[in-house]
């Protein structure tokens, strides 16, 4: 796995260029798998045993007629071979044949006689020769079978093997494009921002120049530092959905949020998971499954518990009719189809309670009763006849604050370009820190006392009707958690 990793990160820069079309990612893994194959070589073949050949007649014949041969030679005395010497001193005649004195005639062997025995001794030499083979075959064949036995099961070790190679090689091929993926939204994270930023920064320089009826918020600038704090900073403005209306100055309030996050209160900006118009699948990345609860947000906190956790959500929430649950609407979703395309809150929580985070503060402007300052979410149901749940958070130290009550609308305040839940936070944030530290860290329910009156004054006068800010958690009565001071 480790080389499996190392390769991964060699290969980000090289899947960081490929697009998101089927086809060319398609070919970009196969390329990949291509370039990982060297790490994970192919388990070598059994060799198959030979199986050993029934001996023939033929060999063994061969053998028992150079013996037959060779007995036929040497059995000759056997048969009656002599030598007849001459008789002195006048000879003698053997078979009519005169013999001079001293001369000696050999006299041979019968030929039936040798040829008998040599025939013998080859058929006996030719059996015995074919009985040894046909031992030394049955032998063979016994170790032939099994080796073959232990083939089989060699052959079965190497499939699994292969198995397992491909698996594993898939294995790294999807670590390797995870790692990238990862490496990859936190770059278009990183570029999302700064672009955010650039426009917000423009929008106060105009507002400036054209002396606006009210003045922009000034973001504080404090010693304030957290560097182990994680974020995640989500504005949802357009849906792609025609009927679903687009929540103005969402992006605003999620760029001014992150320069808060950054400038005041000290979080590092690459522990910033920023994200513009989040789909399902991004929400599902940050914050995981519900058969993976470890998302991205998940591998940006720290696992010894030294970690803050800060989410801002700014866009449409929605209730699933049936059952009351409240879901963030994602920009892909389809309101009518929530409980199916949309991200639960409860599923949302359950994934943040099991953070190893220090703390976990929530601030959500959404509304989950199905309206907008557009119109409603829902078609052909009534806002009256809905339930909807409170996104409450039962760990330690969690802090949710909301713009409103489930049953009521979250609005905007148009003369600042901004949520009004959102601006009327800031804007009581920056007074608090606009000389530096201040010298208390305001508890949420102080920071509730304080914007409360407010959104409920400028949503009455802008608006004609009510919006009151919720507080929840365990953590509601003590110091804001996100914010640390040095030691």
């Amino acid at each position: 796995m480790r080389s499996t990793i190392s390769v991964s990160l060699l290969l980000v820069s090289w899947t960081l260029s490929a697009t998101t079309a089927v086809g060319q990612s398609v070919t970009n893994r196969v390329q990949l798998r291509e370039q990982l194959q060297v790490q994970f070589p192919l388990p070598a073949e059994p060799v198959a045993p030979v199986q050993p050949r029934k001996p023939g007649v033929f060999g063994s014949g061969v053998a028992g007629f150079l013996i037959g041969g060779g007995t036929f030679v040497g059995t000759a005395a056997l048969c009656g071979k002599t030598e007849v010497i001459g008789a002195a001193p006048y000879g003698t005649r053997v078979d009519g044949t005169f013999l001079a004195p001293g001369e000696v005639r050999a006299i041979p062997a019968p030929i039936a006689c040798t040829a008998g025995f040599g025939a013998g001794a080859g058929l006996v030499s030719t059996w015995l020769v074919q009985k040894m083979r046909s031992g030394g075959y049955q032998r063979a064949l016994a170790s032939y079978e099994q080796q073959q036995a232990a083939f089989t099961v060699a052959q079965a070790n190497h499939a699994r093997a292969v198995q397992q190679r491909e698996r594993s090689l898939d294995s790294a091929v999807t670590v390797a494009i995870a790692a990238a993926e990862e490496a990859s939204a936190a770059e278009r994270s990183r570029i999302a921002a700064e672009k955010a930023q650039a426009d917000l920064d423009a929008e106060v320089a105009r507002a400036a120049s054209t002396a606006p009826r009210e003045a922009p918020i000034i973001v504080p600038t404090t010693t304030l530092k957290n560097p182990n704090a994680v974020a995640v900073v989500i504005g949802n403005q357009t849906y792609s959905r025609g009927e679903v209306p687009p929540v103005e100055y969402a992006l605003r309030d999620a760029a001014l949020m992150r320069r808060f996050l950054v400038q005041t209160f000290g979080f590092s900006e690459e522990n910033i998971i920023f994200e513009q118009n989040a789909s399902f699948a991004t929400l599902t990345r940050i914050f995981g499954s519900r058969d993976d609860t470890k998302g991205q947000l998940n591998a940006f906190v720290n696992p010894d518990g030294t970690s803050d956790v800060f989410i801002f959500y700014s866009g449409h929430g929605a209730p699933d009719p049936g059952s009351g649950s409240a879901y963030l609407v994602s920009s892909d979703a389809d309101p009518q189809s929530i409980r199916l395309t949309g991200y639960p809150m409860r599923l949302l929580q359950e994934n943040l309670a099991q953070l190893p985070a220090r703390s976990v503060t929530m601030v959500l402007d959404a509304c989950f009763s199905g309206l907008a300052d557009r119109g409603a979410l829902l078609r052909g149901i009534s806002p009256l006849t809905l339930r909807v749940e409170n996104p409450v958070l039962t760990m330690p130290n969690s802090v949710v604050l909301t713009a409103s009550q489930s049953t009521e609308v979250s609005g905007w305040y148009d003369a600042q370009r901004h949520g009004l839940f959102t601006y009327v936070l800031l804007d009581a944030l920056a007074k608090s820190f606009q000389e530096g530290a201040s010298g208390t860290i305001p508890t949420a329910q102080e920071l509730q006392a304080k914007i409360t009156p407010e959104v409920l004054r400028l949503s009455r006068r802008l608006r004609q009707r009510e919006q009151t800010p919720q507080i929840y958690g365990q953590g509601a009565a003590e110091p804001l958690p996100f914010i640390q001071r040095e030691p």
